[in-house]
């Protein structure tokens, strides 16, 4: 008698194909760090040298008795003009008469990268193929940024007024809260339409001499996309080549 033929095995759904192909993962991904290898000694990333400027706004003193709230307020307007001080024509320009001849663009688009937080150290990185043309951007920047930042310290007589008045008030006994509020409103307006620096911050150039010896990518992190993008493109295969009959 004639055996009856078995019934097909039900072709494996694409998860179950991506899941059974562990194998194909780890090539991929072995191969993928093997190309991300390859790429960082063929087309190394260029070197990056720091600068750093330690900021002290001296929060107590430019903003008597206030909350958090507009402690927080006073140091991100600050910090912003600060910040577009640093990108400014004037500044750049002292960076772009280095040797090298980069334009300003350039310099935006780039070489130079700013990375700070509201009250302490920012860091001024320059990223170029020579490391001592690197630090002398680095540092020929951080420079220009302290002198253009003196310079464009405002001091508003009448902001200083509302400062003494305000301190004077939290120093009483019972200190008056509606006139407490009215100080804080003045001295808010004044402080956002005055377009100067405030004279209460500080800043001195802590870090600016020597010749940087990592590049602004470390072969680890070509390692690591490369062997992502090689495990991730074994799905995408699997993908394509999958059909359900």
């Amino acid at each position: 008698m004639p055996k009856s033929p078995r019934p097909a095995k039900p072709a494996p759904d694409l998860l179950t194909s991506w899941l059974e192909a562990w194998r194909l993962w780890l090539l991929g991904a072995l191969l993928g760090a093997l190309l991300g290898l390859a790429i960082y000694q063929l087309f190394p990333p260029p070197y990056r040298a720091q600068a750093t400027v330690v900021v002290d706004h001296n929060l107590e003193i430019a903003w008597p008795a206030s909350e958090d709230r507009e402690l927080f307020q006073f140091l991100a307007r600050e910090t912003e003009r600060l910040e577009e001080l640093a990108w400014s024509d004037d500044v750049l320009l002292a960076v772009s008469l280095q040797p090298g001849g980069l334009s300003l663009a350039q310099l935006r688009s780039g070489v130079l990268h700013l990375s700070h937080p509201s009250d302490g150290g920012w860091h001024f990185y320059a990223d170029t193929h020579d490391p001592q043309q690197a630090q002398t951007l680095a540092s020929v920047w951080a420079l220009a940024f302290v002198e253009a930042a003196r310079e464009a310290v405002m001091v508003t007589p009448q902001m200083e007024i509302l400062r003494m008045e305000l301190q004077a008030e939290t120093q009483k006994d019972e200190p008056d809260a509606a006139r407490l509020r009215e100080l804080k409103g003045e001295l808010a307006y004044l402080s956002e339409h005055t377009r100067g620096i405030s004279p209460y911050v500080e800043l001195h150039a802590s870090q600016l001499q020597g010749s940087p010896e990592m590049r602004a990518l470390g072969p680890g992190a070509y390692l690591f996309i490369g062997s992502l993008v090689g495990a991730l493109l074994v799905p995408l295969w699997l993908t394509l080549k999958y059909r359900p009959d």
